[in-house]
């Protein structure tokens, strides 16, 4: 999860051009629609991404079709889709938080969608996550949505950590969010947490973590080669490692930075310590 920079592509003249090409399948009949595919962009980006207030484009099933095939192989008019899966196939994916993006993707699904099958500011990266979800994006109740990797800000701030309990060789891992019910947003967030990131494999990545932290502890915090003087030393270097990954991954709710974040709640951070300084273990041995 998180909030990323917006395509900066004018999909308008490319709309445009795109119509009144003689070489592309979509002549001459996507012509007669440009108008009102415009007019879909612009409801868009005015409803900043918002799923529960965007309405489709009504077009033809014979556009939609062309639409749909352009994207999976854009023509040179729609060459920044071509960018966009190049440029984002190796990041973090923003829906999701894992280490994989892995594809190009439409937020609005194109079967649902079919007028924004093109627009850039609807094709987001994503890995398999985006696909699980299928054609959700809202929910039953009033402000459950999907967020807008583009639009939604609140992505930018720290939603989700891990938590552990029965701490030991195998604790219990699950997710939390890191906010209350006062956010403006909780409700979307919510939703978007328990539709997309909690079925994916964030809770099994979390344990082969837990699992090499109990084995070596400096595999997943290098610091942690020798031990910390006191509680509080162990976590500022919780604390400098978690902005390090932040900075990193370019955003706070990446699988990695959850499970640090996890790390720093007390209970979790007293075990540490304590399994730190166990009668008989060395310095960079493990933990339990």
């Amino acid at each position: 999860m998180n909030n990323i920079p917006r395509p900066a592509y004018d999909d308008y003249i490319a709309l445009q051009n795109l119509a009144n090409n003689k070489g592309v399948g979509s002549y001459p009949s996507l012509q007669s629609f440009v108008t009102c595919i415009q007019q879909g962009y612009r409801q868009y980006e005015a409803l900043q991404g918002n799923a529960s207030h965007i309405t489709s484009v009504v077009t033809s099933p014979v556009v939609e079709k062309h639409l749909k095939a352009h994207f999976r192989k854009p023509p040179q008019d729609l060459k920044h889709i071509t960018e966009l899966r190049e440029e984002s196939e190796y990041l973090v994916c923003p829906m999701c938080g894992s280490l994989h993006g892995g594809t190009l993707d439409h937020l609005l699904p194109k079967s649902k969608y079919g007028g924004f099958a093109i627009y850039s500011l609807n094709l987001v990266p994503a890995c398999k996550c985006n696909n699980r979800r299928g054609e959700l994006v809202i929910g039953t109740n009033a402000d459950e949505r999907i967020l807008h990797p583009y639009f939604d800000h609140c992505l930018s701030e720290r939603l989700i950590e891990a938590h552990f309990e029965d701490l030991g060789p195998v604790p219990k891992v699950g997710l939390r969010l890191c906010i209350d019910d006062t956010h403006p947003e909780y409700v979307a967030i919510e939703f978007h947490f328990r539709s997309i990131v909690k079925k994916t494999a964030v809770q099994r990545y979390l344990k082969d973590r837990w699992a090499d932290i109990c084995r070596k502890p400096s595999l997943v915090v290098r610091s942690l080669k020798n031990n910390p003087q006191t509680r509080n030393d162990l976590k500022q270097i919780l604390e400098e490692e978690l902005d390090m990954l932040d900075d990193i991954h370019r955003g706070k709710n990446n699988w990695n930075s959850i499970f640090i974040a996890g790390l720093l709640d007390r209970p979790v951070l007293q075990w540490l310590f304590n399994q730190l300084y166990m009668p008989g273990r060395l310095p960079g041995g493990p933990l339990v």
